[in-house]
């Protein structure tokens, strides 16, 4: 507010000599400025004493969400009516899926309404609304049970839901910022209780908040899921969180805004794990045995070496002295003391001896 100090100024030093000197017409000019003034700084002083109360609820995790989509199509794209399957209704949707599987999609005469609904629901401004599931109570206990019971299939869910719309594992590292600016906000809600249980293990076991803000490891997708599960079911006003999307949607400057620098409070070093569904393992396991570079290929090698070459049998060398009777007959015959080879013709077969 650049005016103020002025203001101030007028306040300190001209109003009072204004009144003491009892000029009627002036100060009659001046009180309706003098009475602007008051309420004028009476507002910022409890701006200044009070900061926001932050909320964390289904609009303001929504938000933060979406802050960490991934990159979207230009407006070129758009116009040409291309389209990218990222936008708010349609990341709303899958969200509300992961809660509830079997989940009916607005049809196209219901999506302009889901559409407003979805910009209110996401500022906090309602519940939902119209053709949202979050007001029935009986589908939200349902989804209560299934994270008691079936946690598996439910971050089945939201790894699906991850995969499709956030920006995980990049350069621009907005899955880290997600994870700390939902660690903000869970902090500095002083409406939850410490000991307050959210289901943010991997194996479907609660966590305390004071865990969760402690913890130096967080899974990403049973993080959110936790979160999400949270905000469903004990969070059924999400009009708690108007006060603080509307914080955030304060300019800090021409091009920045303050959600932009939310989250920066939590400095220290977290290490985020990602869960991978069984199917996704078993590629990794097929890929990796397709890689000839692997340190065990030699024995796995030779493991085959040894089933593929068939026995080799050696020859038998007979090292033991073979004697021989001839009787010779008729003139000129010559005698040697050793013979190496003998080859006797036995009816046109040779034999070698």
């Amino acid at each position: 507010m650049q005016p103020l100090p002025a203001l101030l100024l007028l306040e300190a030093e001209i109003a009072p000599a204004i009144y003491s000197q009892g000029h009627p017409t002036v100060s009659s000019i001046v009180a309706p400025w003098l009475l602007a003034l008051l309420a004028l700084r009476f507002y910022e002083v409890q701006i200044m004493k009070n900061e926001v109360k932050q909320r964390i609820c289904g609009g303001t995790f929504f938000t933060l969400l979406l802050q960490a989509r991934k990159q979207r199509m230009g407006v070129r794209d758009h116009y040409l009516g291309e389209t990218d399957g990222l936008s708010d209704p349609q990341a709303l949707i899958a969200l509300i899926k992961v809660a509830v599987p079997d989940y009916s999609v607005p049809t196209a005469s219901m999506m302009a309404t889901f559409k407003g609904n979805t910009s209110r629901y996401k500022s906090c401004q309602n519940n939902g609304g119209t053709y949202m599931p979050f007001n029935d109570t009986v589908t939200m206990r349902s989804f209560d049970r299934r994270i008691l019971s079936d946690y598996s299939s439910a971050l089945l869910d939201m790894a699906h839901f991850v995969d499709t719309f956030l920006d995980v594992g990049t350069s621009a590292k907005k899955d880290e910022w997600l994870v700390k600016a939902l660690l903000e906000l869970l902090s500095k809600d002083d409406s939850i209780d410490g000991e307050q249980s959210i289901y943010a293990r991997e194996d479907g076991t609660a966590m305390s908040k004071s865990d969760i803000l402690s913890a130096n490891s967080i899974c990403f997708q049973s993080f959110l899921l936790g979160i999400w599960h949270f905000v469903l079911i004990n969070r059924t006003d999400n009009r708690v969180g108007r006060e603080t999307n509307h914080s955030w949607c304060q300019v800090k400057s021409s091009s920045e805004s303050a959600l932009s620098s939310f989250g920066e409070t939590i400095t220290k070093l977290i290490c985020i794990s990602y869960f991978k569904p069984e199917s996704q393992t078993a590629e990794h396991d097929i890929a990796d045995e397709d890689n000839y570079g692997c340190d065990d290929e030699p024995e796995a090698s030779a493991k085959s070496a040894d089933i593929a070459t068939p026995e080799i049998t050696q020859p038998v060398e007979n090292n033991c002295a073979t004697f021989f009777n001839f009787n010779v007959t008729g003139n000129n015959n010559s005698f040697f003391n050793q013979v190496d080879t003998v080859i006797i013709n036995n009816g046109g077969h040779k034999d070698e001896r």
